[in-house]
């Protein structure tokens, strides 16, 4: 709107001039001081100009000056914003220094035998030993302890489980026999745990009929054992069949106060090799004959 107005009255200026071309010359042309007025505009209107662009100028610079103390002062606030930032970047790493958890020896035990984790170790305790065969580094849980496996066969009569802290163990790595690693235990971490006839750590759940419930007849056999400084007492029962076949039921108790923890269903003379093996181990673990009573048939020779 208002541009569609100044437009108007341009175009009438315009026309209005072309009009009165002549009457405005006539004017000029009879007063001559206008002439003198009209050179005087350019020579009136320089030096106002100039002043009006030296005032200009000296704001500019005004400006220019205080945009320079700017940047300088924003140079001077990130040198000193990267000052601050590397003494916080110190400060943290010493925080990080100073909070960083130290192994302990069963952390590095830990490591030690994840190294071997699936593999034979020969296995010492006190004065004894495992057996050549060793025991396998079944696993090292979060809490760094370790279970060690005994798989049934030539060692062990049954496979069991033994758990140890990894700080409460030695360990050497230096191969003996089939061993890669030797293990010295200071003290166990509870009660081995029966794995009845598993060859691997891998078939433990299964336990065959080791640990399956056998059928129970008329009890023939039953002896105790003890060892010195515990109130613990093993045992074994012998029964016979219930079906009238020649077979016999053999049960043995880590401890006679809880559930049996390895059992056998086998022919006679099975079960007479059974429990002569069986009362080795125990004999050769600290554990004493503590009084018995009956053997039928079998032929079963306890060792007082």
């Amino acid at each position: 709107m208002k541009r569609a107005f100044a437009i108007s009255v341009v175009a009438e200026l315009s026309i209005a001039l072309l009009l009165l071309h002549s009457d405005i010359k006539d004017f000029l042309w009879t007063h001559p001081w206008w002439h003198s007025f009209l050179v005087l505009v350019p020579t009136i209107s320089v030096p106002i100009l100039a002043a009006l662009e030296l005032v200009h100028s000296r704001e500019a610079n005004r400006l220019r000056a205080d945009l320079g103390k700017r940047v300088a002062r924003i140079g001077e606030l990130q040198t000193e914003l990267n000052t601050l930032q590397d003494e916080r970047n110190k400060s943290l790493n010493k925080i990080a220094i100073n909070t960083e958890r130290r192994l302990s020896e069963a952390d590095r035990n830990a490591a030690v035998l994840r190294k071997y984790l699936g593999k034979s170790a020969q296995v010492t305790e006190g004065a004894n030993s495992w057996g050549s065969m060793g025991a396998v580094v079944a696993e090292v849980n979060d809490n760094n302890i370790a279970t060690l496996f005994v798989p049934s066969g030539f060692a062990s009569s049954q496979a069991f489980g033994q758990r140890v802290r990894c700080d409460k163990v030695q360990i050497v790595e230096e191969p003996v026999g089939s061993c890669p690693v030797q293990i010295h235990i200071l003290e166990r971490y509870g009660g081995p745990t029966s794995y009845g006839e598993a060859k691997s750590w891998e078939e433990r759940s299964a336990r065959s009929n080791a640990m399956q419930q056998v059928p129970h007849g008329r009890n023939v056999f039953a002896v105790s054992y003890r060892k010195d400084g515990t109130s613990t007492k093993r045992g074994v029962y012998i029964y016979q069949s219930t079906d009238g076949s020649p077979n016999y039921s053999l049960v043995a108790f880590e401890d006679l106060e809880k559930p049996q923890t390895t059992a056998w269903y086998l022919p006679k003379i099975e079960i007479e090799k059974r429990f002569a093996i069986l009362q080795l181990e125990w004999l050769n673990s600290g554990w004493r004959y503590d009084g018995g009573s009956g053997s039928g048939p079998l032929f079963l020779l306890t060792r007082p």
